[in-house]
């Protein structure tokens, strides 16, 4: 057995590693966009931890939008929590109605960057943080992207739209100017899935 094989094997068995016990639970907010529960756990060795915070959101998307020239389209807007305006990935939260991660990302795109495509392709999900957070984010990749209408008029959301190459995308990231770390690593896994990570070096730059 390879190497790679025994470290499969250990991932695989977590028959050491059981669930916690939930004695009880309450919710305490019940909203559109979130819902905070309060869980009384109980471990598999008699330990109470009680209360334990989690946070029950909705799936979310996470769009990366490139064109036939190897443009990416990032998006800048404000955000509240750190009080910044952030650098990220055209996204959103996966409504209900969606029928599947791919059409909540055609939706999203749609509505924040007036952006079409026709051709899509799911590149996997990831979890926020599931120490607390019951969602996940799904990637999808958007290719031959085309500004086919206006956003949605949002009050609540402005949003400036910024084309730029690929690799100053990843050089932003790379150095830390694009915070929000579900997208910088969506941005990470689909450019190695599409194949556009081995970009020319800053020192190549066209």
């Amino acid at each position: 057995m390879s190497e790679k094989d025994d470290i499969a094997s250990l991932l695989s068995d977590t028959a050491d590693l059981p669930p916690w016990r939930v004695a009880s639970s309450t919710h305490l907010i019940h909203d559109r966009w979130l819902k905070v529960r309060a869980d009384n756990c109980v471990t598999a060795e008699g330990v109470e931890i009680a209360p334990y915070y989690v946070l029950e959101y909705p799936d979310w998307v996470e769009i990366i939008a490139l064109d036939a020239e190897d443009h990416i389209y990032l998006v800048q807007q404000y955000r509240h929590g750190l009080g910044v305006v952030a650098l990220e990935l055209p996204g959103g939260a996966i409504d209900a109605s969606d029928a599947n991660p791919i059409e909540a990302a055609a939706r999203e795109l749609r509505e924040e960057t007036g952006l079409s495509s026709t051709d899509w392709d799911y590149v996997g999900k990831l979890a926020p943080n599931p120490a607390t957070h019951t969602n996940l984010a799904h990637i999808v990749i958007a290719r031959n992207v085309e500004l086919a209408s206006k956003p949605a008029d949002d009050p609540t959301e402005r949003i400036r739209l910024i084309r730029m190459p690929i690799w100053q995308a990843i050089e932003l990231a790379l150095e830390g100017k694009m915070i929000q770390v579900i997208h910088v690593a969506a941005l990470t896994l689909a450019l190695h899935k599409a194949g556009k990570w081995n970009v020319p070096a800053p020192a190549l730059k066209p």
